[in-house]
């Protein structure tokens, strides 16, 4: 056990650290159809006319049915590329993962579509804040923090 604040304070600096290596290292990644790393929407929006012909991966938001198009971004860049061969008809402003293969710069020959609806993800961090909520309720309810020993300590008053 990690007896000192100092100690402490050295493994969550350490842990931090390599979950932020980790996420660089993830980012740098290029697409290689091999291992199923497809070009996604980054790569797209960078450079289209590279992965004409090739299969792809990406996710947006579904900002028209008529034909099917789904505005994906990067950074601050946005595109807008249309779907055809869809089986699924979503609605817009949902949330879609289609599959296929690029055929032009804007278009993508879908192979299969994942739909979303907008409503989910509002449910999810509505639950994520009553649930994170809870915790910090319960935590706070059976124990305290100890400001010289820098640790949560059980509530005395607290049957065990």
């Amino acid at each position: 056990m990690l007896a000192t604040f100092k100690h402490r304070l050295a493994v969550v600096i350490i842990l931090t650290a390599i979950l932020i290596s980790l996420f660089v290292w993830y980012g740098s990644l290029e697409p290689d159809p091999d291992v199923h790393r497809y070009p996604r929407a980054e790569d797209l929006i960078k450079d289209e006319e590279k992965y004409v012909g090739q299969e792809v991966e990406v996710g947006g938001r579904v900002v028209s049915t008529t034909p099917l198009t789904i505005e994906i971004e990067h950074g601050g860049d946005t595109r807008e590329l249309y779907i055809t061969g869809a089986d699924e008809e979503p609605n817009k402003n949902d949330r879609v993962t289609v599959f296929g293969t690029l055929e032009d710069e804007n278009t993508i020959a879908a192979s299969e579509i994942i739909s979303r609806p907008y409503i989910n993800y509002l449910y999810m961090y509505a639950v994520s804040v009553a649930a994170a909520l809870w915790i910090l309720f319960r935590i706070s309810r059976q124990f305290r923090w100890d400001m010289e020993r820098s640790l949560f300590i059980k509530r005395e008053d607290q049957d065990g």
